[in-house]
């Protein structure tokens, strides 16, 4: 809608005279045109929408644009913050005012304003100009209400049971309880809580919260998660009881593989213990504090035994009903002893926390030869059952956890080596007993039931699947089935191992954050899923690990396994950042992490000879995982140099993005010295090939950058010869799969890259699905492999391949030169017989989509570009010579030459592949066509 502002301009009224002032009024008129357009919407603060519970005293603010009219860019912003509802209403940023500001930016604003206060909330609001002479109105008001701040905010001790004679009660978990009274009407409350191992917090007789394992899995010497809650409507005026109920989870359970469970590795062995703050404030704002002292009572819970890898034992005859409720007679309870404090900085939640996200039902039931039930949910899943029984009181039943059948139809759980994976329930007799376990998940296709009362159904048990709670930003699609169901074998491998961390595996004795396994898989993982509060968290996880001379672990949080880390997984310190960077395009994570990045640098750059980085243990009798479970083997040592390279190379390149002129100089030094000395070391200037002559051996020097431009196509061809000698199989492991495919399609092979992903035969990842999987496979040959050994049925890391689904075959990047897809890369690459491909992603501006049809006469190709963003556009000539490419249906150019103009695309060149466009936000069709159609 357009507004013309009023002008009197005052003459006198001849005919003449009249006519000017008539013209004079239009054509100021005209100038004054203001174009009105939607306030922006979708405002959040740290990743979450009206979030309570935050610790950052500088946080990020975004919203998103809602002019969808073609090439609509902000150029300004005002942004209001406000102690008051009211204040902001007047538009009276007391806290912050920021003017208006010339910028496009529209996320990751970073709040200028006075000091925020623990516990109060503050008020926001955002109006925006853009480049169609538009001002909105302001948006409507959000908030975001800020945490605890400072040490002296916490009047919570930590308690823990008073006696624990042996490491059995030490283990035990154990319910805690108190009993309070509020006087006066509830304006709001605020539960502010933590516990070691895990807690699961109750009040009036609720669970407080849809958020499980918390508080999570930290480097817990250094860092502990707190939850914040919103529970005022949990409290009534007068007599009122919290609870909670603790177990061991990460920190008292053990970790890590061993004969036995005593041999793992833990960070205490207890007693569990509590930290809570429950503040109630009344109408006039006086805060009444309930916090965990000694005032406080305990009593072992009806858990016998919890453990993360062994499963619950649950005695449902040991309830006692209204514990967690005022008026419970708890005369047998026992008063709580004040715990060691611990001396980790608390934080806030930073990881989406873990949720139950879907039920599954079982697809099949079957009695096997042992009297038992098993239940097949069709689907690898992490998370656990869900039971519903009713029999006897002491009736026991056991739920065995497995991926794998044995020929009998039994539950096969070898592969979980020392791991249980067994839920025990024991019945209370009282009617229909429905039971989830606390503490523990498992990674199962099948549970076998054993001990049920009467023949089960499918209503029996439900698979509840739980991860972090990451928000699914990414959607492809496909006339190639078995690409499709490869890519959904991906995203359940993805949502299987993000549990606090990412896991290489979610089922037996090991579940740790493999660094290698995350950094080949994380484009993928941004593709899939919103990762950056996800990876901001881990990757501090890495940096509170670090030791001092700089060396990072393998797994992080660092347990189990000794440092220094070994190449490629070390230097996920480097690539998770920069990938997290272009994916998102928070700076933030770049600065906080740069300091470990750079730490990790100088500790190889330290070790390394002539610029040649080796790591050996001490009698140099290895020298890493190199490319681990490779059907090819590929010699350690260059592997290892190739790193060094790698994660120089980014770091110059983060530095540059941070403004650290010297460093920028000083590491893409650094890593053309190291290139230069690979070269002379490991290039064989007689064979023309890279020393082992495999598959990664050339791969991870192409796809790095160490390659000279005028050796390229000879290390092009002895890939495409390596590929050959495979059948067209890959032989790569965890570090060679994330390249194959694009390497290929990149220079000129991508018919073998489609032709690769659509096999059928060992190795590849459609064996995988003709053996039944469902999931991404540890190995490419997990069925012959021995499953008493390392065989996850589980890992995501050989689903690297993602990245090359959504950014070759349907043609979607981002951007690293405008990060976080203000700027994106559209190059769709049709092939073979794919006639149709779909991706989209939500990104922080909007959906971005790409939708592709091929025919033999044409190829269609529709896009969506979000507001406040542009493309780049490669329309594909393909194979059939189109000559003609028409936009929103009228022919833009002929034979590579402009036809029309159009006020949001440029056509920016004719490339042998393609027709090059910039275009501005909205959406396009393009047809590619040849004439006469």
């Amino acid at each position: 809608m357009h507004h013309m502002k009023k002008v009197q301009i005052f003459l006198p009224m001849t005919f003449g005279h009249f006519f000017i002032q008539i013209l004079a009024t239009l054509l100021l008129a005209g100038c004054a045109i203001k174009e009105e357009i939607p306030p922006p919407a979708d405002l959040v603060c740290e990743y979450h929408t009206n979030p309570i519970g935050i610790d950052k005293v500088r946080p990020q603010l975004s919203w998103k644009i809602l002019d969808y009219k073609k090439g609509t860019m902000q150029t300004a912003y005002e942004i209001l913050v406000a102690s008051s509802l009211e204040n902001l209403n007047n538009n009276v940023g007391d806290m912050w005012s920021s003017g208006r500001v010339e910028s496009d930016r529209s996320t990751f604003v970073e709040y200028q304003g006075k000091a925020p206060e623990s516990r109060k909330t503050y008020f926001w609001k955002v109006k925006i100009w853009d480049n169609h002479h538009g001002e909105s109105e302001y948006s409507a008001p959000a908030i975001f209400e800020m945490a605890l701040l400072n040490k002296s905010d916490w009047k919570a001790q930590w308690i823990s049971r008073d006696v624990a004679k042996t490491k059995a009660d030490s283990l035990r978990s154990v319910m805690m309880r108190k009993e309070f009274s509020v006087d006066k009407p509830i304006k709001k409350a605020r539960l502010y809580v933590t516990g070691l191992g895990n807690y699961v917090f109750y009040i009036n007789g609720e669970k407080v919260g849809k958020d499980i394992l918390t508080p999570g899995w930290t480097h817990y010497p250094k860092r502990l998660q707190y939850q914040v809650y919103d529970v005022t409507n949990f409290l009534r005026q007068g007599a009122n009881a919290v609870g909670a109920m603790l177990g061991n989870a990460w920190w008292s359970g053990g970790l890590g593989w061993g004969k036995n469970p005593d041999s793992r590795k833990r960070y205490s062995f207890g007693p569990m213990k509590l930290f809570a703050q429950l503040e109630i404030e009344d109408q006039a704002g006086n805060i009444h504090t309930v916090a965990t002292d000694t005032t406080w009572l305990w009593y072992d819970s009806p858990v016998l035994f919890n453990n993360l890898y062994d499963g619950v034992h649950y005695d449902a005859r040991l309830e006692q009903p209204g514990w967690d409720n005022a008026g419970f007679d708890a005369k047998k309870w026992r008063k709580v002893a004040l715990a060691p404090a611990e001396q980790s900085m608390l934080v806030v939640q930073q990881a989406p926390p873990i949720r139950a996200e879907q039920e599954l039902t079982a697809v099949s039931i079957t009695k096997v030869p042992n009297g038992n039930y098993v239940f097949d949910f069709g689907q690898n899943m992490v998370g656990w059952g869900k039971l519903k029984v009713q029999g006897e009181a002491g009736t026991e039943i056991k739920l065995k956890f497995a991926e794998l059948l044995h020929d009998d139809g039994t539950v096969a759980q070898e592969n979980l080596r020392s791991a249980k994976g067994t839920d025990i329930y024991i019945l209370k007799g009282e009617g229909e007993e429905v039971w989830e376990p606390l503490f523990t998940y498992s990674g199962f296709r099948y549970v076998e039931i054993e001990g049920f009362p009467g023949e089960p159904n499918k209503e029996t048990l439900k698979g509840v699947v739980f991860y972090s709670s990451a928000p699914w930003v990414g959607k492809f699609e496909s006339s190639n089935q078995l690409i499709n169901q490869i890519m959904k074998n991906i995203t359940w491998g993805q949502r299987g191992n993000m549990h606090s961390v990412p896991t290489d595996c979610p089922q037996r004795d090991e579940r740790l954050g493999w660094m290698g396994d995350a950094q080949t898989f994380s484009p993928t993982s941004y593709y899939n899923m919103g990762m950056t509060r996800f990876y901001e968290k881990w990757l501090h996880d890495i940096t509170d690990s670090q030791d001092p001379s700089g060396y990072v672990y393998d797994v992080n949080p660092a347990i189990v396994v000794s440092g220094p880390s070994k190449p490629g997984w070390g230097d996920a310190a480097v690539i998770v950042p920069w990938v997290s960077y272009k994916f998102s395009g928070n700076k933030r994570i770049l600065e906080e992490n740069y300091d470990g990045m750079k730490a990790w640098v100088e500790f190889m750059r330290r070790h390394a000879r002539d610029n040649i980085y080796i790591w050996s243990n001490p009698d140099s009798t290895f020298f890493g995982y190199a490319d681990w479970i490779a059907v090819v083997k590929s010699p350690q040592k260059p592997i290892s140099a190739s790193y060094l390279f790698y994660s120089s190379k980014l770091l110059s390149q983060i530095a540059e993005v941070l403004g650290k002129v010297d460093d920028a100089k000083e590491y893409a030094q650094l890593a053309a010295d190291v290139a230069v000395a690979y070269q002379h070391k490991y290039w064989d200037p007689q064979t023309m090939n890279y020393e082992g002559g495999t598959q990664t051996a050339n791969l991870l020097p192409l796809g790095f950058g160490i390659t000279p431009d005028s050796l390229k196509d000879k290390v092009v061809k002895n890939i495409v010869e390596a590929v050959k000698r495979r059948n067209g199989h890959p032989s790569t492991g965890f570090l060679g799969t994330q390249f194959i495919l694009p390497m290929l399609s990149e220079y000129g092979h991508h018919d073998m890259a489609y032709k690769m992903i659509n096999l059928r035969t060992y190795p590849s990842w459609g064996y995988m699905i003709e053996k039944g999987a469902t999931t991404i496979w540890e190995l490419w040959n997990s069925d012959t492999e021995p499953p008493e050994g390392m065989n996850s049925r589980n890992h995501y890391a050989l689903g690297g391949i993602g990245e090359w689904v959504y950014g070759y075959l349907a043609g979607l990047k981002p951007d690293p030169e405008q990060p976080g897809f203000k700027h994106s890369i559209i190059a769709p690459m049709p092939v073979g017989d794919l006639t149709h491909a779909h991706a989209s992603r939500d990104t922080d501006y909007g959906n971005l989509s790409v939708d592709w049809t091929l025919t033999a006469d044409s190829l269609n190709l529709n896009i969506t570009i979000p507001p406040n963003t542009s493309a780049m556009v490669k329309v594909p000539k393909t194979q059939y010579g189109f000559k003609l490419v028409d936009v929103d249906g009228n022919t833009f150019l002929r034979d590579g030459k402009r036809v029309v103009t159009h006020k949001t695309i440029e056509y920016t060149g004719n490339e042998d592949d393609g027709y090059v466009f910039e275009v501005g936000s909205g959406s396009y069709a393009f047809k590619a066509h040849k004439p006469g159609l």
